[in-house]
């Protein structure tokens, strides 16, 4: 677990750059591929829990064939590193694709941006495609779930700060550009004495502009909104793994973090779309100290599934399996 001095993202992001790099241009994927069969026949590859996850991830379950679009692990490596900038989501991809043959083939959406050009964010791949995200519906098995972008999102704190003596009031910071929701929350709940909330990127003669907040000071508060960007809130992360109440509209998109899960009441404070009973809620709950310890304790155990790296890799290793299995480029 990381301490609140670690949280600053530039400092992760760099280490992480310097750590898998090397690995991804240096290191021989043949020893990667010697320890598969190990790995997937780990005494735990077939519990409840670990299955219970795959088939969450993976919704398929027919053959079908690859698209006529999809790569292989040289022509990924080609095509990313040459034609493109170097990003982690294909970094942590190519971290367990080179478990499996490199002839392999799969259809995979590269980055966040890629994604959001794509018809995938509001819709759906109309081949079984690898994503960092979906829409939570009941027709995205076309989009298969792994652990990408994990050096941004898969940051857990250590909060120290107990929840009654935090502030009575919902904290939120980040940027509102081409986010109609964000900007509708900012502008008409800036003044209200409930929350203390602003945008951080530079705009002109706006007056809920704010200063940047860092972590740490935004875990002086009791409530923190996390509200959905271009797809999933980056903040859900790290404020449900805090001693904060997570507020937030029903998550529309849902990661490797399993958000579709998420329950109102249990794991966070639900407001509506529209947030126009998000002052109401906050008045309420602000005098609830048990509930909202018991919502924080709940949030805490859920993380908590996360921690585990080698059962983590152990399941994305299993999905990719059945993956290659359905399209016939498993032996």
């Amino acid at each position: 677990m990381q301490n609140l001095k670690s949280s600053n993202a530039k400092r992760r992001k760099l280490l992480y750059y310097l750590y898998y790099t090397p690995l991804v241009y240096f290191f021989p994927t043949i020893f990667s591929r010697l320890r598969l069969k190990s790995l997937l026949n780990h005494k735990n590859s077939q519990t409840k829990y670990i299955q219970s996850r795959v088939k969450y991830y993976l919704r398929k379950t027919s053959t079908f064939k690859v698209s006529k679009k999809a790569k292989n692990l040289s022509e990924l490596f080609w095509n990313q590193f040459f034609k493109n900038k170097q990003n982690s989501h294909f970094i942590d991809f190519y971290m367990l694709l080179q478990f499996f043959k490199k002839s392999n083939k799969t259809d995979f959406i590269y980055s966040s941006q890629d994604y959001i050009d794509s018809a995938v964010a509001k819709q759906h791949p109309l081949h079984p495609t690898f994503v960092k995200s979906r829409p939570i519906d009941s027709n995205n098995k076309n989009s298969i779930l792994l652990k990408l972008n994990q050096v941004k999102l898969f940051h857990f704190i250590s909060d120290s700060k107990k929840f009654e003596n935090k502030k009575n009031q919902a904290v939120w910071r980040g940027d509102v550009r081409n986010n109609s929701i964000r900007k509708r929350f900012i502008k008409n709940f800036y003044t209200s004495p409930l929350f203390d909330i602003g945008q951080t990127n530079p705009q002109q003669d706006v007056p809920w502009m704010k200063r940047f907040m860092s972590i740490e000071d935004q875990l002086d508060y009791k409530f923190i909104f996390c509200l959905e960007g271009k797809c999933i809130s980056t903040n859900l992360f790290w404020a449900m793994s805090s001693n904060s109440v997570c507020v937030m509209p029903k998550p529309k998109y849902e990661s490797w973090f399993m958000e579709g899960k998420l329950k109102d009441g249990v794991h966070y404070i639900q407001v509506k779309d529209d947030f126009s009973d998000a002052e109401a809620k906050i008045d309420y709950y602000k005098n609830e100290n048990d509930r909202c310890i018991e919502i924080i304790e709940n949030a805490n155990k859920f993380v908590q599934q996360f921690k585990n790296q080698k059962r983590e890799r152990l399941i994305q290793l299993l999905i990719l399996k059945q993956y290659f299995e359905l399209t016939g480029q498993y032996e």
